[in-house]
This record gives structure tokens, sequence and C-alpha cells, in this order.
């Protein structure tokens, strides 16, 4: 399958192009530029390649949770390639992304989501790949760990100590603490997630409030 892949979830731009076993890479914090580097570099992408869009099977992209706006310019941008293509389109959470990256196991997956929270869920990967709790946004405290757990991935990890403390002394950490592009391919072509009209394509937020008020953010800081 040849599949272009990005996402733009975080502060990185990350994109990848595949053609069968090759795979060209731009994965690289832009902070708020992603709507205008994404396009260039996507045309420095295909150049490399030597090929053009319409010979791509499908566009694929981080659909969630993340930052609100960097998750409507990576779907923005999927679906206008997708429609100039004649092309589907494949959505896939982020978490999952994180969880395929941290290796085999039995894996929590912990995203900062901001505003005193993480995103989080937990998965079995490997051949018998499974998520296997909701995707969820909860504070810190309040992430519970599943029996069986034997690896923990993601920023949330780093960017709150009061998180899963204990299990953190005993665990490993697997790595990724942001999604890959790269990974959405191997993620795609697993046949996990179905391909559907740019038209279809759906973001997924988790949480749907944008910010704090004030009181709400004295009394984060309090905490």
């Amino acid at each position: 399958m040849k599949l272009l892949a990005l996402d733009t979830s975080t502060t990185y731009l990350s994109l990848a192009l595949s053609q069968g076993e090759d795979m060209l890479i731009f994965h690289q914090c832009v902070e708020q530029k992603h709507a205008e580097r994404t396009l260039p570099e996507v045309s420095k992408l295909l150049a490399a390649a030597g090929c053009s869009l319409s010979e791509l099977d499908g566009i694929v992209f981080g659909q969630g949770p993340g930052a609100f706006t960097g998750l409507r310019i990576a779907c923005g941008i999927a679906q206008g390639l997708a429609y100039s293509a004649d092309l589907p389109v494949i959505a896939i959470p982020t978490l999952d992304n994180l969880a395929y990256q941290a290796g085999e196991g039995q894996v929590l997956v912990c995203f900062d989501a901001r505003m005193q929270q993480v995103y989080s869920a937990h998965y079995r990967t490997g051949a018998d790949w499974e998520r296997l709790s909701p995707i969820r946004v909860a504070s810190p405290e309040d992430v519970q760990l599943l029996d069986g757990t034997t690896l923990l991935a993601g920023d949330g990890f780093d960017n709150y100590p009061q998180l899963l403390a204990d299990a953190r002394a005993r665990l490993p950490h697997a790595g990724p603490v942001r999604p890959h592009a790269s990974a959405y391919i191997k993620l795609a072509e697993s046949g996990r997630y179905p391909a559907t009209h740019p038209r279809d394509a759906e973001l997924l937020y988790v949480r749907n409030k944008v910010a704090l008020t004030s009181v709400e953010q004295q009394q984060a800081r309090q905490r």
C-alpha cells in the first residue's frame, strides 16, 4: 500500500509517506505553524518519492485526542487532499499510536490533556492487539492501573509526577511521548481501522471543554 499519514495533535508536525517497505518521514517541532508547514512538507515528501497524490491508496490522520486546533488542521488537510485525489481517509486515535510505539505487552498510555488532566487508555499490544479500556480524560490522581500492566507510555508520566507514582517506580516507561506518523502507517496497514469517504472523517475530542475558567485555574494552582 502507498499511504500518506499526518499528525498535528502536538507541537510536532509528523508526516510519513509509505511505498511498500520504504518510508519517507518528516517529524519536527513546528510549534503553532502546522497550518503553514503541512502542505509544503507533504509536497516535498511526494517529490522525494517521485509519486503524485493520485497514486496513493489513502490518507491516514491522527483523529485525537490532542490539541483541538491541531486536530482540526489534520482532519481538514486530510479531507482536502483526499477529495482532490479521490482517495479514502483512515482516522486513527492518537493513543493507539502511542500504544503501538510502546512495543509488545499490556500498556497504559497517558497523554497530556493540559488543564491538569490526561487522556488515558489501556492496551494489549502485539499479535492480539486490543484496546482494553475506553479512551478517557481525568485528573492524574484519578487514573487507574489495570492488573497485568507491563509498560507505561506517553508524556503524561513526564509532565505529572503525581501520576501513578508507585507504578512508575516498578514499571518501565516505554519511551514514546508523542504520536509518530510512521506508526499510523503500520496501524493502517493492519486493517483494524476502516477507510472512509473524506466527508465521513471524524475527530475524537474526548473532552468538549477547551479552556479553564479563572476560578478553575486558581483551584488547579492550589492543588
